[in-house]
């Protein structure tokens, strides 16, 4: 037997101990948000989980392999694979395993600078693919064609999937800076399927970009994703239009996926009066709110959604629309009322793990539903995939909610 496999062997009650430890004594890290260490799960019975049958079966089955397997066998790769498959069983397809080159990836991911194409993306709930929310405006898959509604099945001509494999894609599309990589894109509307090269480079995402709309006085901000980077760049954007003298605001968080709580929560209270902005339930019933204090937006507000306006763009939704501080215009948003924390392990990976569902400020989950807009108007699908770059007077939506706004402004 190799000395890789000795290794191996060796390891396997470690493996089945590191198991159980995660399942008994995991402890949150603030990435989603803060919940006390008591509310982590209880250790499963022995009869779930006995160290030593789960190692002595590991053993022998890689026994199996190593003497009759007529192939090469990757411990590592394995290793992962199991642990994937083992959180897999939660049966939830936003709680996943993230390796320790995945995790990598995902904190890069919301600190809004890494290396790698720029895309958004979230996994397709019908076949499991992933599938690009857009790309960032001025990225590699920005200038290579990527649009949103592109599904990546391959990268550099290995299939991937979402669901709990969807960091391991994104490590894939990662790189040094200056490499190609290359995507293989499913583009239903144009039933095709195509091979885009790209190179990497460095992501510097603005997340927020503002304007004072032409021939008005609106003010406009676009929200593509809520990143570390976000409150700080709306908070700029935000008090320069006021300063401004803008009548109205539009807030635009159209084909945004969502991000971290903490952040929409902080943009929210800038803008809605004071009381509950969301508040958690988790497995146990237990409740935590998050609060607004008095400060509000003084000036007529609409709210831009559509059905890829995701998790935290809902929650700043849902705050708008309940608390009656603002209009939402659109249409009936993604539905995706959960919330998940990350918990790091020891070997440098982690477990995303779904914790609590959300409630809009009137005690309503819009998980699976989405939040239907006050104001219902449809835009073609192709002229969605290309909000980012569309001229206003395509964006129909846009052109309505200026309507919408010089009413509320009383012209």
């Amino acid at each position: 037997m190799s000395k890789k496999a000795n290794y191996f062997l060796g390891m396997l009650s470690g493996v089945a101990l590191a198991v159980i430890a995660w399942v008994a004594f995991a402890i949150p890290r603030d990435l989603d948000f803060r919940i006390n260490p008591a509310a982590a799960p209880q250790q499963a019975g022995s009869s779930i989980l006995n160290t030593a049958e789960i190692a002595q079966k590991l053993t022998h089955i890689y026994r199996i392999i190593d003497r009759n397997f007529i192939g090469d066998f990757d411990l590592e790769t394995a290793l992962d694979v199991m642990f994937a498959g083992f959180v897999y069983g939660a049966g939830d397809p936003y709680t996943v395993y993230l390796s320790a080159d995945a995790f990598v990836s995902f904190r890069e991911n919301t600190q809004g600078e890494f290396v790698g194409i720029g895309v958004s993306i979230v996994t397709d709930p019908v076949d499991g693919r992933i599938m690009v929310v857009s790309p960032f405006e001025g990225s590699p898959a920005f200038n290579a064609g990527v649009l949103p509604g592109d599904k990546i099945i391959r990268v550099d001509g290995v299939e991937v999937f979402g669901n709990e494999r969807t960091q391991e894609a994104i490590g894939m599309m990662r790189g040094d800076r200056g490499t190609e990589v290359t995507i293989t894109v499913l583009r239903e509307s144009e039933d095709r399927t195509f091979d885009i090269p790209i190179i990497r480079d460095l992501i510097q995402v603005e997340t927020v970009r503002h304007r004072v709309i032409e021939d008005t006085n609106i003010g406009y901000i676009r929200i593509s994703q809520f990143d570390r980077v976000t409150y700080d760049q709306f908070q700029t954007a935000y008090n320069n239009l006021i300063e401004t003298g803008v009548e109205g605001l539009i807030i635009d968080v159209r084909n945004n996926p969502g991000g971290l709580l903490d952040v929409v929560n902080s943009i929210a209270d800038m803008i809605v009066p004071e009381g509950i902005i969301t508040y958690t339930e988790d497995a146990r019933g237990r409740r935590t709110n998050a609060y607004s204090d008095a400060r509000q937006i003084e000036i007529p507000l609409v709210v831009l959604v559509n059905g890829n306006s995701a998790s935290a763009s809902e929650i700043l939704s849902g705050a708008v629309r309940d608390t009656g501080i603002g209009e939402l215009l659109g249409t009936t948003t993604f539905g995706k009322g959960l919330v998940q924390n990350v918990f790091p392990l020891a070997d440098g990976s982690a477990v995303k793990v779904t914790i609590a569902r959300y409630f809009t400020p009137a005690g309503i989950c819009i998980n699976g539903e989405g939040i239907v807009p006050t104001h219902y108007v449809e835009m073609d699908v192709e002229l969605t995939n290309r909000l980012s770059t569309l001229p206003q007077e395509y964006d129909v939506q846009l052109l309505e909610a200026i309507n919408l706004m010089e009413d509320l402004m009383g012209r």
